[in-house]
């Protein structure tokens, strides 16, 4: 892995090689939460608090971390979570994250926001393809982007369902940053402070034709990431009627991410979703959810015989994964973990956070006396999430 390699041995000091690199505006964009910004600590707090009981004296020789998820085998129970900015963190950054997931075997999650095209991450993302939507109040617009998707070989359609308007990220505000970017005087000064970003990413984009854009918004919508076209609001009227129509569109398998009430678990899968995403949005939309960790045995419990249950907000190590398929998750989201590495060092930096934590799960697993992931259940914890 070479010098990012021996920089960072865990998935904390990625995140300060990030830090040190990325102008503030976009490591914070990146990084902090709601209001207050308590939630994303309480979810990583709350999984911390949960332990793992080892059993000994088990030959643990031969371990094997390979799930099954969707009909597809993955060597490791992850799968990239859906992340924008991406392109702004390293040159070409989504397509680095893409790549570095294929060559792990696991699934990439582009983006309603990607600016790289389906039909380029199709062409990377080749151990697994999910598109991840929000809604727009024209739900024709919708519709074609979820077509397009389909077209292009997405094999798994992701809705977000927890974000009916723009969070009060007041940090953003502070740093001059928005969605899409306003040059700014806050936002120019700050770019500026960190020449070595600016370089390799700005002005490389520049000599290559210009900065990325909205790749996958219908011409209506508006495409730049950059300039004075407004990013369309995601529609706070979204409700179980749309659910009703994607399934109704969507041949391939339909996840539902943002959930934390079982009763919402349940509804989704009288409407047909195949997986629910047990989330809190990584903590980045509303200071007042409770930790995601804290949600997920009542959904298991609720839907977990006729849904695929996953789980993201929070893991920052490989222990964190093992305890939410303890308490009956099937994979787990990653996200801030794979965007650390990339600012650091692009796609050998996203290689990195992966197997940092695919060793982590590794030594987890010889350490819990475990051999194979289907083996944990709850009586491996102990201790309240």
């Amino acid at each position: 892995m070479g010098s990012v390699g021996n920089k960072a041995h865990n998935i904390a000091q990625l995140r300060e090689l990030a830090r040190r690199r990325l102008p503030r505006a976009i490591f914070e964009f990146i990084e902090r939460g709601t209001e207050d910004d308590l939630l994303i600590g309480r979810n990583v707090a709350a999984l911390q608090q949960l332990n793992l009981v080892p059993r000994v004296l088990r030959d643990v020789s031969q371990r094997d971390a390979s799930i099954e998820l969707f009909g597809r085998k993955q060597p490791l129970p992850l799968v990239i979570a859906p992340t924008g900015v991406s392109d702004l963190l390293s040159y070409r950054g989504e397509r680095a994250i893409a790549a570095a997931a294929a060559r792990a075997g696991i699934p990439f999650t582009q983006t309603t926001s990607s600016t790289t095209s389906f039909a380029d991450i199709a062409k990377v993302a080749t151990s697994g393809h999910w598109m991840q939507m929000y809604l727009w109040e024209r739900r024709d617009l919708s519709w074609r982007v979820v077509d397009a998707a389909g077209e292009n070989g997405a094999e798994v359609l992701v809705i977000t369902v927890d974000t009916p308007m723009w969070p009060l990220r007041e940090f953003n505000k502070r740093a001059g940053m928005s969605n899409p970017i306003r040059p700014n005087a806050v936002l120019v000064g700050d770019f500026l402070k960190r020449p070595a970003w600016f370089a390799s990413v700005i002005a490389r984009y520049y000599l290559n034709g210009g900065l990325p854009q909205f790749a996958n918004y219908p011409p209506e919508v508006g495409a730049k990431l950059t300039g004075v076209v407004s990013r369309v609001a995601n529609s706070a009227s979204v409700c179980w009627d749309d659910v009703a129509e994607l399934r109704r569109r969507w041949s391939g398998k339909l996840v539902v991410k943002g959930i934390l009430s079982a009763e919402d678990a349940k509804i989704a899968v009288e409407h047909g979703v195949d997986g629910i995403v047990v989330s809190n949005h990584g903590g980045r939309n509303f200071d007042s959810s409770p930790p995601a960790i804290a949600m997920l045995p009542s959904v298991v419990d609720a839907v977990g015989k006729n849904a695929a249950v996953l789980f993201d907000s929070g893991v920052r190590r490989g222990a964190d994964v093992l305890k939410a398929l303890a308490l009956g998750a099937q994979a787990v989201l990653i996200g801030r973990a794979t965007l650390y590495g990339c600012a650091a060092a692009g796609q050998v930096g996203a290689a990195h956070a992966i197997s940092l934590l695919a060793n982590e799960i590794d030594v987890a697993m010889a350490m819990t006396g475990v051999t194979r992931l289907d083996q944990l259940d709850r009586s491996y914890l102990r201790g309240d999430p």
